[in-house]
């Protein structure tokens, strides 16, 4: 039976979960983590900055981003980090720990259809199946001929997973079958096509590359063809687990390496890793069939603080030089190109030449900046008395305007690449700055500096009451100890706003199980993230503003006099409408009898 999460069994499982995970080991596996007095600092992991913003208090095991507003314990950051349900990253922190969690049984629902948790073990069992047809029977020997013949050896492809799909369309769908395992799940999973009621295999005849999260779950698969047929590389389609634009192949092989050299290298193919991976090179991770996203480098910033592209041939590297500006731009991250040699790519490169020819592609990378006016010398001739000097530097700062298309980059980014574009090309900044200009008016692009709002999930109060209740609030989560004193003066359900309630009805339901209870053990029981954000913020506020003693008494001083206003309020309203002299009498003896009371309850009925 699955426990429920007002029950004090539950509150000391998660309890449990947490103090073992210390919430610096935690992030610092995703965020490059710097100490800065009693605390860490980093870029948040969650929005795109240059200056960190993102703290971690090791002593209330809490982390805080001052830019985005993101908040909580170790639970919400694995929440967030990878998009997964409160009991998927209580789950993940429990087997990080050597936890059992017996009692936790129940399966997270992500609305109608199967939950998460049925589609990672679909893909999980599915990738068993696809690696057992590829190694143990006949069927798999065509696939097992490509992977020679591509030099691939076996351990490599297992290492990762590697499987095959026969060409019926029907040979999963069987074993599923048998496993017990529902065609709805694998038509959740994006492993079957559903036409109607009836179901068939997404692949066939492929040999498949299982893509897997950096925690280590199957989120999809890669299927590549043997052949001619089309497409060569068929994906996964988007399930509730798996998105394209921000997942990569390779990512869980190798994050450690990744982490360690803080550089990652990023090719177009799972050949093109896999070979380098058996090269020794196992910084190397591919997008699957995209170009590098934001949301790419969002995640690849956790562990890497250098992007290297991988293009073979001038035309994806000339695309590539322009998208490379653009993230070096906007997102603030040093990112590098690498143009191969004409009609290799890596997985050649590697498995002909040697890792080492590959390791000096990586070392010759130049930066984004560097990359496009080699480029531009190449097309122009850009010798100090030539005519087509000053058209290369216009599509240089062309390029610039165009790749800031919502006007993202920092004043002081901005200085920076201009003096370095003046060190480059010999053009006073003051010049380089007036061209600039001129060409983001050219392109529609505001020059005023835009700033992502923090979101904390409060709106700002609409009386005095509901700012006082805020204030108590911030008191009673940095000291949770007022919480036995205020409790039956205040009724979180007559709250408001609603995420207010929300933060009161979780301090009172922590008293009850607990008593005296800390930060950290109170974000633990909330599931919410944007709660977990708010009961942070709160934290924040109530710390920069101290005096907890005199905020109460002046917090329930202002929501009594609100009741009481409220009530006077409506004493009148019923004098204007003629109420009868009984039901007068009774109002004014309500109204007496509070007034004599210092403070009862903050809400609820104004009059009975």
């Amino acid at each position: 039976m699955e426990p429920s999460l007002s029950g004090q069994g539950f509150f000391h499982l998660v309890q449990s979960v947490v103090h073992a995970n210390d919430i610096v080991d935690v992030v610092g596996e995703h965020v490059d983590l710097k100490p800065r007095g009693r605390n860490f600092i980093g870029l948040c992991p969650f929005h795109k900055e240059k200056t960190p913003s993102f703290n971690v208090n090791p002593e209330r095991q809490i982390f805080k981003c001052f830019g985005c507003g993101a908040g909580g314990d170790a639970i919400k950051f694995v929440q967030q980090i990878f998009n997964i349900e409160f009991k998927e990253a209580l789950e993940l922190l429990a087997r990080r720990a050597n936890i059992q969690l017996e009692s936790l049984k129940g399966t997270v629902k992500t609305g109608q259809g199967p939950s998460k948790t049925e589609i990672y073990k679909a893909n999980a069992w599915a990738a068993e199946v696809y690696s057992r047809i590829l190694w143990k029977t006949p069927t798999g020997e065509p696939a097992r001929n490509y992977l020679a013949g591509r030099k691939l050896g076996r351990e490599i492809c297992e290492q990762f997973a590697l499987g095959f799909a026969p060409p019926d369309g029907r040979s999963l769908l069987e074993a599923a079958g048998r496993a017990g395992v529902a065609p709805a799940v694998l038509g959740a999973a994006g492993l079957a096509l559903t036409r109607g009621n009836s179901f068939s295999d997404l692949f066939r005849n492929r040999v498949l590359f299982p893509i897997h999260d950096a925690t280590g779950n199957v989120i999809a698969f890669g299927g590549r063809t043997m052949g001619d047929d089309e497409p060569k590389y068929l994906n996964t389609p988007e399930t509730p687990v798996f998105h394209k634009s921000r997942s990569a192949f390779g990512i869980l092989q190798g994050r450690s390496v990744i982490q360690e050299s803080k550089q990652v290298v990023v090719v177009e193919g799972y050949t093109d890793v896999m070979a380098c991976h058996q090269g020794g090179i196992r910084n190397v991770v591919a997008t699957l069939g995209t170009a590098l996203t934001e949301e790419h480098v969002m995640v690849l910033r956790r562990y890497a603080d250098q992007i290297v592209l991988i293009f073979d041939g001038d035309r994806a590297g000339e695309k590539a030089a322009d998208r490379a500006l653009a993230l070096f731009l906007t997102m603030g991250i040093d990112v590098k190109v690498a143009q191969l040699p004409e009609g290799k790519d890596p997985c050649d490169l590697v498995l002909g030449d040697g890792p080492e020819a590959f390791s000096h592609a990586v070392a010759a990378a130049a930066d984004a900046l560097d990359y496009k006016w080699q480029q531009l010398r190449r097309r122009y001739d850009v010798s100090a008395t030539s005519r087509e000097r000053r058209t290369a530097i216009e599509e240089l700062l062309r390029t610039i305007a165009v790749c800031d298309p919502a006007g993202k980059v920092d004043a002081i980014q901005r200085s920076m690449v201009l003096s370095r574009l003046a060190g480059m090309l010999s053009v006073p900044v003051a010049e380089l700055a007036k061209g600039l200009q001129g060409f983001r008016r050219q392109s529609g692009h505001s020059r005023q500096e835009r700033q992502e709002p923090v979101q904390v999930g409060l709106p700002v109060p609409q009386n005095s009451a509901e700012a006082a209740l805020k204030e108590l609030a911030e008191v009673l989560v940095c000291e949770p100890g007022y919480v036995g004193e205020v409790r039956e003066l205040v009724d979180p359900d007559a709250v408001e706003p609603p995420m207010l309630r929300e933060v009161y009805r979780h301090l009172w339901r922590a008293w009850e199980e607990w008593g005296e209870f800390s930060l950290a053990e109170l974000i633990a029981t909330v599931e919410d993230v944007a709660l977990s954000n708010v009961i942070t913020e709160l934290h924040r506020l109530g710390m920069d503003r101290g005096n907890f003693a005199a905020t109460v008494e002046e917090s329930l001083r202002c929501i009594e006099e609100w009741r009481r206003d409220q009530q006077a309020s409506q004493l009148a309203a019923g004098l204007e409408n003629e109420l009868s002299e009984e039901e007068m009498d009774r109002r004014l003896a309500v109204l007496q009898k509070n007034m004599s009371v210092p403070f009862r309850r903050t809400a609820g009925p104004m009059v009975d």
